[in-house]
């Protein structure tokens, strides 16, 4: 049900996904996994830079700089050192959001994980930071699909709440949007009921499967790329796409607090190139943990990569210098809006955690020195506190307990 739009052999991961929602494992399921996730790991942390680097380069129409950045506090540093002069010297606002930095950075949340690379070019004698990309990491992607699917069964409830409540709720009260939107509209009673519906939905999908959940749940984002430009130039950016092969699927502006246009675009990767590199040795070395060398693993990756869908989904994300500072250092740090984004209520139910730890775990296993898995260790109907969910963890990896413990 959950679709990776930016991996490959999505049909087989999103088929893998479901039944592992339903408490459905299979024997081939362990290594088919690692197949799907290393594989697609390395694939997208190949595309990712090529299209980024053609892309930027066309655009500044020269040679680009680049290097790895692992932390958000990185981002912040460089695209304060690099910022074009007319915001370093002509912006008051700019000038405040970097002096309030530097004087406090700890308060920026610099110590935030990041994987994905940072691109600079020379623009008029001056070093400037144009842009980077990214590649989503498991945690969020664990979070944002729990999002969806929890946004989805709110709209179920939601639904029922419209048709059976009318006689005991105001006509002119609106059922639309997120529980949580609509939670100060309804009455007590009411709200009891909203749960009493998740959980009636629950056991349903619990004898019934995934014949009532939407076929597929799109994570559009695991691949992106942010573009530094500014408004009037989105025409030019979208004809160089146009020229590397890139189709606009989907733009959607954001205003408020968040200005910028985000573009969804399907790319063709040039697979042979792909492939002219062996895998990385941490990929071979987790394979040959489990019986399969490293000849016999190449091979794998190419039927795997030639095998696949030619085409995957990336996010670009466009904004203007002044606005990424807002959203890195102002008044909508990226930082800020996840954690209000995982304090609303539905994303922090039974539902949303028993999802957002299910994926979370997908992406972990194959990473996991020697796992073997005789039963899944969450069901979606089931009830667990957050403190089980680290033990399974700690247990992947045969980490010591914490626990003071003199056994």
């Amino acid at each position: 049900m959950i679709n990776i739009t930016s991996f490959i052999h999505r049909e087989a991961f999103r088929d893998l996904i479901g039944r592992w929602m339903f408490d459905r494992l299979a024997p081939s399921d362990r290594m088919d996994l690692m197949r799907l996730v290393h594989f697609n790991s390395v694939y997208v942390a190949r595309y990712l830079p090529m299209l980024t680097a053609r892309l930027l380069g066309a655009f500044h129409g020269c040679e680009l700089s680049s290097r790895v950045s692992l932390t958000k506090g990185d981002i912040k540093d460089q695209l304060i050192a690099h910022l074009p002069a007319h915001l370093t010297t002509g912006s008051e606002r700019a000038g405040c959001l970097i002096a309030a930095y530097r004087a406090d950075p700890g308060l920026y949340y610099r110590e935030t994980p990041f994987r994905g690379m940072l691109y600079f070019a020379e623009l008029n004698g001056r070093r400037v930071y144009v842009g980077s990309n990214r590649i989503k990491r498991i945690r969020r992607l664990a979070e944002k699909s729990a999002r969806k699917v929890v946004d989805w069964l709110d709209q179920a409830i939601l639904e029922q709440a419209r048709q059976e409540a009318r006689p005991r709720v105001d006509p002119d009260v609106a059922f639309t949007g997120t529980m949580s939107a609509v939670c100060t509209e309804l009455p007590r009673d009411a709200l009891s009921e909203l749960e009493h519906r998740e959980q009636a939905l629950l056991r349903r999908l619990r004898e019934n499967g995934s014949d009532g959940l939407p076929d597929a749940i799109a994570i559009n984002d695991v691949a992106g790329i942010k573009v530094l430009i500014d408004t009037h130039e989105e025409a030019r950016l979208l004809g160089i796409l146009q020229d590397l092969g890139c189709q606009l699927v989907e733009r959607e502006p954001h205003t408020g607090d968040y200005r910028a246009v985000n573009l969804l675009v399907d790319y063709a990767p040039d697979r042979t190139r792909l492939l002219t590199e062996p895998l990385p040795a941490k990929v071979l070395r987790v394979f040959r943990d489990h019986g399969v060398q490293a000849p016999e693993v190449q091979r794998w990756f190419e039927t795997f990569v030639l095998g696949g869908e030619s085409h995957v989904r990336v996010e670009i994300i466009c904004a203007d210098y002044a606005e990424t500072l807002e959203s890195e250092i102002g008044r909508c740090m990226h930082e800020d809006r996840i954690i209000r984004q995982r304090h609303r209520r539905e994303h922090a139910g039974q539902l949303a955690q028993n999802v957002e730890f299910l994926l979370e775990l997908m992406f972990t296993v194959p990473a996991a020195p020697d796992v073997r898995l005789d039963r899944l260790p969450v069901r979606l109907w089931d009830r667990y506190l957050p403190d089980y969910f680290d033990e399974v963890k700690r247990t992947l990896f045969h980490l010591p307990s914490v626990e003071l413990n003199l056994d």
